[in-house]
């Protein structure tokens, strides 16, 4: 009985110790379907960096942008599921199901969860050279001054255009759509003055918050942000009831083995709990998403459902 119990703890420490095989063994890619300086850029980075240093290989970002993004995610369908591909995805793909309708994939079907790495709430911002101080104000002026703001996004079907179109279709005003190849991109047009507004994701708009190179009129999401408590939410400036916040999360491709699913998974809420991804995700105004591995395929579909009904109310499509 003694030499049968030793053999099964012997052989249990060997199951425990291959289960995962050698993965990884080599590099493994991590692609962010959007270019760099972008909210999924901003999250990616530094959990590839510290992945790398948890596993002992190099988890390489690569950027795959066009497209609305679509360019990329169809890159990591065709890939094979072997635990060496992975996708950054976000709020952006569940709007994209219904505006592209030739992406080459679906995303439900096409790929599985992860882990959801991080939320945060979309932002109002204009140019601070306006005089507008609150969300109601803005809507006042737009109202009495069809389509003579102008607002940037990071490109046709992007989270930052169907927000604003949504905005525009809750408050009933015009304004001039500028889509860009990407956030940067977008940014930079805000940041020169040519531009007066956006519905930005906060990851990526907080430091120009903190420098004063933009002012923030509102939150989209239902409650304010615990790591910007002054920015009102957009009901509470005189706005629309609005409850949206950009989430991000990795994903791989459907027949990825499910225990390297399981390890990723792991390693990722590992990383998330260190001491250096939190500051990151807490000067960003980001929060880690509470939705278990196994409900996050679920809360997926519901995103795909939701966003397939706004963009059908609202209107937009890709040009």
């Amino acid at each position: 009985m003694k030499v049968f119990s030793k053999w099964i703890g012997i052989a249990g420490i060997l199951l425990a110790s291959t289960s995962y095989g050698a993965w990884p063994d080599r590099s493994v890619k991590i692609v962010v379907p959007y270019g760099p300086g972008g909210g999924a850029d901003t999250f990616a980075r530094p959990l590839a960096a510290r992945l790398s240093e948890q596993l002992g290989a190099p988890f390489v970002i690569d950027n795959k942008a066009g497209a609305g993004g679509t360019i990329g995610v169809q890159f990591v369908a065709k890939s094979a599921p072997d635990g060496y591909t992975f996708v950054v995805g976000a709020i952006h793909q569940a709007m994209s199901e219904s505006l592209y309708p030739n992406r080459g994939y679906d995303f439900e079907k096409d790929f599985v969860p992860v882990g959801l790495t991080a939320v945060v709430p979309n932002v109002l911002v204009i140019n601070p050279k306006l005089p507008f101080k609150t969300a109601g104000e803005l809507i006042s002026y737009a109202k009495e001054n069809p389509e003579k703001l102008t607002y940037c996004s990071s490109g046709n079907g992007t989270s930052q255009h169907v927000i604003a179109e949504l905005f525009k279709s809750l408050v009933k005003v015009k304004m001039l759509h500028i889509p860009h190849k990407g956030t940067a991109a977008a940014m930079t047009t805000f940041l020169s003055g040519n531009c007066d507004l956006m519905f930005d994701g906060m990851g990526t708009s907080a430091s120009q918050i903190n420098a004063g190179n933009m002012r923030a009129l509102a939150v989209t999401t239902a409650k304010r942000s615990p790591y910007f408590p002054n920015i009102p939410t957009m009901k509470e400036s005189g706005g629309p009831e609005m409850d949206v916040g950009t989430w991000y999360g990795w994903f791989a491709p459907a027949g990825t083995p499910k225990d390297i699913i399981l390890r990723m998974n792991k390693e990722l809420a590992i990383a998330l709990q260190s001491p250096d991804i939190k500051e990151v995700w807490k000067a960003q105004g980001a929060e880690v998403p509470n939705i278990p591995l196994d409900k996050q395929k679920d809360f997926v579909r519901s995103e795909i459902n939701r966003w397939t009904q706004v963009n059908k109310q609202v209107g937009v499509t890709i040009d």
